[in-house]
C-alpha cells in the first residue's frame, strides 16, 4: 500500500483513508493501540535516518484528528465512517526534512548489516545497564504487539536461571518425535479395551500419526484367525475344524516364543507337545428378532465347546517351555463350535464323541521348525456333563463309585471306583459353589434337623429360618443369596461363594454352622484352586478327618455329591491328574458363556443369522490370540497369603504368594446350571 502522494520537495502527502485502512485491519486489542500501530507503520514507510523522535512529532498530528474524530463519533465504525465520509477521502500534507543524497556505498539496515556493524552500531548503547536494555526490549516488544515475546523477556528479568530451563525445553521439543503405535501393540490395545470399529476410529481422531489406521489393524486381525477353509458357519452352528484350530494356535504361540525359541536345539524342537484342557457346556441366551429357515431352531440356549492352552513342552523330559499364567482366565480360552441347542444327556454325548474322534484325529502341528503333538485333557466340565459322560441318572449320585446320597455319610462303606470317571477332574468353580450350597441348605434346616421335609409344619419353620438368614446375609455381609435372578440362574454364584467362605466366621455366625467345619472346607478349596501341586498323603489325610467331622456333626443330612466326591475321592482324581489340578478348572468356559452374550450383542451385524454367528465366533478367536494375549502386562492386584493349613498340602508353594481361588485376571461369572 503507497500511503504517499506525489508532491514538492520536501512535502509528503499522506491519504488519510489509506491510514484509516491500517487502522481498521490492526489486530490491536483498542483503538489507542491500533493508532500507535499505525504511526510505527508510517515510521517504517518513510523514515530513512535515525531522527525517529522528529518523525514522531510530525505524525502525531494525524493521530490526534483520528482519535478526535473517533471519540466524536462515540468510538462506532460505522458514524465514524459516516461523518468523515469526505474527510477520508482527502490527504494530510507532512513537511519532512530534505535529506541530501550521498555517494558511495549504499547504507544497510541494521538488520542486514554484518555482525562487526551490529557490534560497532550497538557499542554505545551496550554501555547501558542490562537490567534497563532488558526492560527496553521487554516494553519495545509490548508495544509492537509481540505480547508472548515480551513475556519471555518479563521471565528473564526476574529470574535469568530461567534462560536455561528455556533452552532445555526448546532443545527436548525439537528432539521429540512420534513414533506410530505398532500394530500388534495397537491390536492388544483394541482387544484389551473392547473397541469396536468406530470407537477406534474416534481415538484414533485424536492423534492419526500415532495409531495405525483400521485399515492395516484389520489386517492383523485377519491373522488371529485360522484359515477360511477351517470354518463351518451355520444360522444354528459356528465350528472351527478342531485341527486348524491347534495348528494356527501352536503357530501363535511359537511367535510369541521366538526369542525363547532361538535357544532351544533342533532335536528337541521335533519333540515338542502341546498340552490342553477341552470341555463342553450350555447356557441360556437372550432371543433375538430374527427368522429361521426352520420353524423348530431356537436361540434361546447354545451348547459350546472350547479349549484353553496350558503348557507347551519339549524333549525326551518334557522341559516345560511355555506355562499358560492365568490357566482358569477366559484370556485363552477359544471356541471349538458352538451350537443354537438346549443342553441335554444326548447332546452333550454326542458332542464328547464328536470330539473324541476329532481329538483321535489329530496329527502333529509342524511350524517355523518345530514339530508339535497335542495332548487335550477333558476337565473344563461340570457335574451334568460328568453325569452325561458316565451315563449317571440321578443327580444325587455319584458318578465315580455310584454311591448314593443314603451311602455319603456311610464311612465304613466303600465302593470301586471307576478309573475312566478320574480323568474330568473335580470342577473346582461349581465344587465351590456346591459347599456353599449345601452348607447353606444344611443351615435352613437346623431347627428340625430332618433332611427330607414331609410335613407343612416342618417347612413353614425351614421357610422362615431361609429368610431370617437370608436378611443377615444382606444386612451383615451384602450378600443376596438363594434368591432366583432375571431370566436364568440365581444369586448363587461363583462370586457369592468366595466371599461366603473368605469371612467363614461370620458366614458360620449366621448360618449356624460349625465353624471349624467350615474352616476346613475352606482351606480344601483353597488348596485345589491355587494352582500348585497337591500333596496327596495329606490331602487324602485331611479330607478324611473332615469327613469324618461333617458326619459326627450333621449326619441326618447327607453330604452332597460334589462334597462325596471331593473328600471321599479327591486324593485319587489328583493323582490321577496329568497337571496340578487347579489348572484345570471349567472357569474360563463358564466366562466364555458370559462373553458370547456380550460379542453377541454389541460386536456382531444382525443382518443376518450367519454373519452374526461369524462375528462372535471371530471374536472369541481374537480375544484369546495366545500372540496378543501374550502382550498383555498383567496388572498388579492386592492379594491375600495361603493359610498354614493350606500350605501343609501343597508340595510346591511360597508363603508370600497369593491364594485367589482362580487367576488374577479371571472373569468373575455366575453358574446358570445352579
Amino acid at each position: 500500500m503507497d500511503l504517499s502522494e506525489p508532491g514538492t520537495s520536501g512535502v509528503k502527502f499522506l491519504s488519510r483513508k489509506d491510514i484509516y485502512m491500517i487502522i481498521k485491519e490492526s489486530q490491536a486489542p483498542n483503538f489507542d493501540k491500533k493508532l500507535d500501530l499505525m504511526v510505527e507503520t508510517v515510521i517504517n514507510k518513510f523514515c530513512k535516518s535515525e531522527d525517529r523522535k522528529s518523525w514522531k512529532q510530525k505524525i502525531s498530528l494525524i493521530k490526534h484528528q483520528f482519535k478526535t474524530r473517533w471519540q466524536a463519533a462515540h468510538k462506532k465504525e460505522v458514524v465514524f465512517e459516516s461523518n468523515n465520509k469526505d474527510w477520508l477521502n482527502g490527504s494530510t500534507s507532512l513537511q519532512l526534512p530534505i535529506t541530501e543524497t550521498s555517494t558511495g556505498r549504499p547504507k544497510k539496515t541494521f538488520a542486514e548489516s554484518s555482525e562487526r556493524s551490529k557490534r560497532r552500531k550497538t557499542e554505545e548503547l551496550r554501555l547501558q545497564e542490562v537490567e534497563k536494555l532488558s526492560y527496553a526490549t521487554h516494553m519495545k516488544l509490548r508495544a509492537s504487539g509481540n505480547i508472548d515475546a515480551s513475556n519471555v523477556v518479563k521471565d528473564l528479568i526476574k529470574s535469568p536461571s530461567r534462560g536455561q530451563k528455556y533452552r532445555s525445553a526448546i532443545k527436548k521439543f525439537k528432539q521429540v518425535t512420534c513414533h506410530q503405535l505398532s500394530t500388534l501393540d495397537a491390536l492388544s490395545m483394541y482387544v484389551e479395551a473392547g473397541l469396536t470399529r468406530s470407537q477406534y476410529e474416534i481415538v484414533r481422531s485424536s492423534n492419526k500419526k500415532f495409531y495405525p489406521c483400521y485399515s492395516i489393524l484389520q489386517k492383523a486381525k485377519n491373522e488371529c484367525y485360522p484359515i477360511k477353509e477351517s470354518y463351518r458357519v451355520t444360522a444354528t452352528c459356528a465350528e472351527i475344524n478342531l485341527q486348524d484350530l491347534l495348528n494356527h494356535t501352536a503357530s501363535r504361540l511359537i511367535m510369541h516364543l521366538k526369542e525363547v525359541m532361538a535357544a532351544i536345539k533342533d532335536e528337541d524342537r521335533q519333540q515338542m507337545e502341546l498340552i490342553c484342557k477341552w470341555g463342553c457346556d450350555g447356557s441360556q441366551q437372550v432371543r433375538y428378532k430374527q427368522k429361521f429357515e426352520n420353524e423348530m431352531d431356537s436361540d434361546a440356549n447354545i451348547f459350546q465347546s472350547s479349549m484353553v492352552p496350558l503348557q507347551l513342552v519339549y524333549g525326551k523330559n518334557k522341559n516345560v517351555l511355555w506355562q499358560n499364567p492365568t490357566p482358569s482366565s477366559p484370556r485363552y480360552c477359544r471356541p471349538i463350535r458352538i451350537r443354537f441347542l438346549q443342553e441335554s444327556a444326548d447332546i452333550t454325548n454326542q458332542e464328547i464323541q464328536y470330539m473324541n474322534s476329532k481329538i483321535n484325529a489329530l496329527e502333529c502341528t509342524e511350524t517355523q521348525g518345530a514339530k508339535i503333538s497335542h495332548t487335550m485333557l477333558f476337565t473344563m466340565v461340570d457335574g451334568k456333563v460328568c453325569n452325561a459322560a458316565t451315563h449317571t441318572t440321578s443327580t444325587m449320585k455319584c458318578y465315580i463309585c455310584g454311591a448314593t446320597s443314603k451311602e455319603f455319610n456311610n464311612l465304613t462303606k466303600r465302593r470301586e471306583v471307576r478309573a475312566e470317571s478320574l480323568q474330568f477332574g473335580l470342577s473346582i468353580l461349581h465344587a465351590r459353589i456346591r459347599f456353599f450350597e449345601n452348607l447353606l441348605h444344611l443351615s435352613y434346616k437346623l431347627p428340625i434337623k430332618k433332611w427330607q421335609l414331609r410335613q407343612q409344619a416342618d417347612k413353614d419353620i425351614v421357610q422362615q429360618k431361609k429368610k431370617e438368614i437370608q436378611n443377615k446375609f444382606r444386612n451383615e455381609m451384602g450378600l443376596i443369596v438363594d434368591v432366583p435372578k432375571a431370566n436364568f440362574g440365581n444369586s448363587n454364584d461363583g462370586n457369592t461363594s468366595r466371599r461366603f467362605f473368605a469371612d467363614h466366621q461370620l458366614s458360620a455366625s449366621i448360618t449356624g454352622i460349625d465353624v471349624n467345619l467350615m474352616f476346613r472346607f475352606k482351606i480344601i478349596l483353597e488348596a485345589l484352586s491355587s494352582g500348585h501341586k497337591i500333596n496327596v498323603e495329606a490331602f487324602e489325610n485331611y479330607a478324611r478327618e473332615t469327613e469324618e467331622l461333617y458326619v459326627q456333626l450333621y449326619e441326618w443330612h447327607p453330604m452332597s455329591p460334589t462334597i462325596h466326591k471331593i473328600l471321599r475321592h479327591g486324593a485319587q482324581v489328583i493323582s490321577s491328574a496329568l497337571l496340578p489340578i487347579g489348572q484345570l478348572s471349567e472357569e474360563a468356559a463358564e466366562a466364555r458363556n458370559k462373553h458370547f452374550r456380550d460379542y453377541r450383542l454389541n460386536y456382531s451385524r444382525k443382518f443376518s443369522r450367519e454373519s452374526c454367528n461369524l462375528d462372535v465366533i471371530n471374536r472369541l478367536l481374537l480375544t484369546s490370540d495366545p500372540l496378543i494375549t501374550g502382550l498383555r502386562t498383567e496388572s498388579k492386584k492386592k492379594s491375600k497369603p495361603f493359610h498354614k493349613e493350606t500350605l501343609d498340602l501343597l508340595l510346591s508353594a511360597e508363603p508370600t504368594k497369593s491364594c485367589t481361588d482362580s487367576d488374577s485376571d479371571v472373569d468373575i461369572i455366575s453358574d446358570d446350571d445352579v
